[in-house]
């Protein structure tokens, strides 16, 4: 469920603080459930509680600080992996004329870490092969940025068969970067950590919980193996 991190993962990161990244940023690519208000943000606020068996993880709560609550300018309602990838997307307050919400969120914030979580809101039916491509233009270009894309398996199946997070985790072995099993993570929560009342489509407050919480996980083997890997 948390990632490793590969030799090729550590050099287009250590590549990308050598270009200017910040090594103390983190951004994410997704829809409204990517939000900070729903994804990660509770960790700069004072309603989380690690518990005495997870205290270790508040030095990566720590060395983050400033990522969490902040909104990426490549999350927003309804995005998918087409849209991350078209200008009319994009902020217009804040990004330059034709870029997309992902060139305009890396060369903004400068992360060193970027979060790709999609595809909820790839249409039921369509081809699982066509998403991937998109997220491979993602990748791509997060990886010419030198910031570490972090891909995420998603706990509904609107597309039938698990066919994205199938190509997703195909994406990540192609490109021998982390994945994050959220799927995996949530099974263990009541219907999948999907909310009933909304066509088992959006997550439950426990889905919610568990994805953040898995990904601040992520962030802390991250940082100490990229740290270890200078």
């Amino acid at each position: 469920m948390v990632p490793t991190v590969s030799g090729v993962a550590a050099q287009i990161y250590q590549r990308g603080i050598k270009a200017g990244n910040d090594a103390h940023i983190f951004s994410v690519v997704g829809d409204c459930q990517s939000e900070p208000n729903v994804f990660l943000g509770i960790y700069e606020t004072n309603r989380y509680s690690l518990g005495d068996s997870y205290q270790y993880l508040q030095e990566t709560i720590d060395y983050y600080k400033g990522s969490f609550s902040r909104k990426s300018l490549s999350v927003h309602d309804g995005m998918s992996a087409p849209t991350a990838l078209s200008a009319l997307w994009a902020d217009p307050t804040a990004c330059q004329p034709n870029e997309s919400p992902v060139a305009c969120e890396l060369r903004v914030r400068k992360p060193s870490i970027m979060f790709i979580n999609l595809g909820t809101n790839w249409l039921p039916g369509a081809s699982a092969t066509v998403y991937g491509n998109y997220l491979r233009q993602i990748v791509d270009i997060v990886i010419a940025n030198g910031t570490l894309p972090v891909l995420s398996t998603k706990a509904d199946d609107v597309e039938g068969n698990q066919g994205i997070n199938k190509v997703t985790a195909q994406i990540a072995h192609d490109y021998d970067i982390p994945l994050m099993n959220f799927w995996a993570a949530a099974q263990t929560l009541p219907n999948g950590g999907l909310d009933p009342k909304r066509n088992d489509v959006y997550l439950s407050t426990d889905g919610w919980d568990r994805r953040s919480f898995s990904a601040l996980e992520t962030l802390d083997a991250l940082r100490h193996a990229l740290n270890a890997n200078k």
